[in-house]
């Protein structure tokens, strides 16, 4: 379940999307579900999850990639803002239905952290969200520490992105660019 642009975004790129990367690689084995939501946070999903993920699945999913966190950490003010606290509380229960609802086993849940991002760049394309790396790194650290208590898996793209910004990862500063998907 990836609800964010980050994961919507990739999804629509015919060729370089990372949703579509793996549907591809795994076409006639596996059956790829995309539950991504433009501009979405852990509270606006746990509010829909009934409508996202269906009661009864008519798949029996494998795997699940939980990704959320960028659009939590704009600035307080701002309607995506989600505090630390309910970010955290948010998360730990999009894994609870994802466990209870569909059957998929903890271990077999992926939760990617926010990645760092080009200030820069996003605050020209984005501004006044007040999204910094500080504050990624921040909410990176509690999605890790929810996987950890969960016993989730994990990625930590915020640590695996941070010293490639410059180098062209993202289209406008936060999304990913087709750079980092060959």
């Amino acid at each position: 379940v990836s609800t964010q642009s980050t994961g919507r975004r990739r999804a629509a790129l015919r060729l370089y999307g990372w949703v579509n990367l793996v549907a591809e690689k795994y076409c006639r084995q596996l059956d790829i579900t995309n539950r991504g939501l433009s501009g979405f946070n852990t509270h606006w999903t746990l509010e829909r999850i009934c409508d996202i993920i269906p009661a009864v699945p008519a798949y029996h999913y494998d795997l699940g990639v939980v990704w959320f966190g960028c659009n939590d950490a704009v600035k307080e003010g701002l309607s995506q803002h989600v505090p630390q606290k309910e970010y955290s509380s948010n998360l730990t229960q999009i894994v609870s239905k994802l466990v209870d609802c569909i059957g998929i086993q903890p271990n077999n849940l992926l939760i990617l952290t926010p990645p760092c991002i080009d200030e820069e760049m996003l605050e020209e394309k984005f501004p006044g969200k007040g999204r910094t790396n500080e504050r990624m790194r921040e909410y990176a650290d509690l999605a890790l520490a929810v996987a950890q208590d969960r016993q989730c898996e994990n990625v930590d793209l915020y640590s695996l992105f941070s010293e490639h910004v410059s180098e062209g990862l993202f289209t406008d500063g936060l999304h990913l660019s087709k750079r980092d998907m060959n």
